[in-house]
């Protein structure tokens, strides 16, 4: 009875691991995407990828190419990017959440164009309130130049507050952005409160742009 029991439990785990589902793209299973690898070598199929929350490192990658359901694992260090739902994902070391303190590796969204010294990423974050319902919220993450990995939350201490004075330190490289940065161009500048997530967006895709274009 013992075995049989056992049998049953071993079957009902391997349908289930095969059971397309998608959560976030850091927890997701059987979905369509294309995988691009350091060595430039490049996958189509369905990816594997687990996390054990919003907050924690990727903790497996598998791709199984064309209609294959023989999965290959793959370590991060590995994977140039990931081409999923129409966008394309870089992991990155999430720095700067206040809420969990960050250095979590991560697949995160890019929102600029991937040759440019500074870029911004989004990282998505679900939650649940006390009725069950699923939230989603949308975090802004910023690559400052030199810095191939990590990234920082856009409203943590690494900007904000004395963002005029934190962030033209950071691109002295570009003197004429800089000095729009110090003087709070409305274009260029957001506080430490009353930000709003659309203008702090706004106002580093605004340097992302600038800064990019003065190099």
């Amino acid at each position: 009875m013992s075995r049989f029991l056992s049998l049953v439990f071993l079957a009902f785990f391997t349908v289930s691991c095969n059971t397309p589902y998608y959560s976030s793209v850091n927890n997701m299973a059987g979905q369509p995407a294309t995988l691009t690898l350091s060595n430039g070598q490049i996958l189509s199929g369905k990816i594997r990828v687990n996390s054990f929350d919003s907050y924690s490192s990727i903790s497996g990658i598998a791709f199984a190419e064309g209609v294959s359901k023989s999965y290959q694992t793959y370590g991060l260090n590995d994977i140039r990017f990931l081409f999923v739902n129409g966008s394309n994902y870089s992991v990155k070391n999430l720095k700067g959440n206040e809420m969990w303190g960050g250095n979590a590796l991560r697949f995160v969204k890019e929102l600029t164009p991937m040759n440019g010294s500074l870029q911004l990423f989004e990282n998505e974050v679900l939650s649940k309130s006390t009725d069950g319902t699923l939230h989603r919220e949308q975090q802004l993450f910023v690559q400052l130049p030199s810095n191939n990995l990590d990234v920082y939350n856009a409203q943590s201490d690494k900007f904000i507050p004395n963002f005029d004075v934190k962030v033209p330190a950071m691109l002295a490289a570009c003197p004429s952005l800089c000095e729009k940065i110090s003087n709070k161009n409305k274009d260029f500048f957001y506080a430490f409160v009353n930000q709003g997530e659309t203008r702090r967006k706004q106002v580093w895709m605004n340097i992302v742009n600038a800064y990019n274009q003065c190099q």
